[in-house]
């Protein structure tokens, strides 16, 4: 009889002033501290030196905090011990650790390209309930290191009422363009701004975005995530 493999649940590992990586959560336990005995060594006096762990119980991670000093966040919420689903975000001092599990996404088919103008004029409009995504920014100047997509259209740039607001001296008003449509959200460059690169490749028209997507624009990198409904 045939025995079905699925891909272990991830965390992506944002730590601050480094690049990302990514590290499967194999085992059963993981643990994150300062000590190097730790499966995650973070070198930084305000991790403390057994900060917190993530424990696997069948099919479901759990996230644990082990009376550390400054204690442990989950999406902005200090937590004991805590459910973890998929593109949770970790906050564990300055630094950033994404929760990816192994359940298989669905891709929604392509919708028809959207004209850009009309779709900021739009921008006020918020998705339907339970539908979201959110962006976690790993390089570059922006005000915040992580961004809800509730809206039908979500701009990157240094303008009044970007959603993902960009603060370098030379940020250009608009960069890119995160749109939602049903279920698929797209991505187009703005006229006139500088490269939209979309996994290592050129984006010169609006694409469609899938999770963990890895945005480049503007001397700023984001990763996309799709946000699971909510179940009651």
């Amino acid at each position: 009889m045939a025995h079905l493999v699925t891909d272990s649940a991830k965390l992506l590992v944002k730590l601050h002033g480094q690049g990302s990586r990514s590290i499967d959560l194999a085992g059963d336990t993981f643990t994150i501290g300062r000590k190097p005995e730790n499966d995650l060594t973070i070198d930084d006096h305000t991790v403390s030196s057994r900060h917190a762990k993530i424990v696997r119980v069948q099919s479901v991670h759990f996230l644990e905090d082990l009376k550390s000093t400054n204690g442990t966040a989950v999406n902005g919420t200090a937590i004991d011990r805590v459910q973890l689903h998929d593109a949770d975000v970790i906050t564990i001092g300055q630094h950033r650790l994404i929760f990816q599990d192994n359940a298989p996404s669905h891709t929604a088919s392509p919708s028809p390209p959207t004209d850009m103008d009309h779709t900021i004029a739009i921008s006020g409009k918020h998705l339907s309930a339970g539908i979201s995504a959110k962006v976690l920014v790993t390089r570059g100047k922006t005000d915040r290191l992580e961004y809800s997509l509730t809206k039908t259209a979500n701009l990157i740039g240094a303008q009044e009422g970007a959603v993902i607001k960009l603060t370098g001296w030379f940020a250009p008003k608009a960069a890119a363009l995160i749109s939602a449509r049903g279920s698929l959200f797209t991505i187009s460059p703005s006229e006139g701004t500088k490269r939209l690169v979309v996994n290592g490749k050129e984006v010169s028209a609006q694409q469609s975005l899938k999770d963990g997507d890895v945005i480049e624009v503007a001397g700023v990198s984001i990763t996309f995530y799709i946000m699971p409904p909510k179940t009651k």
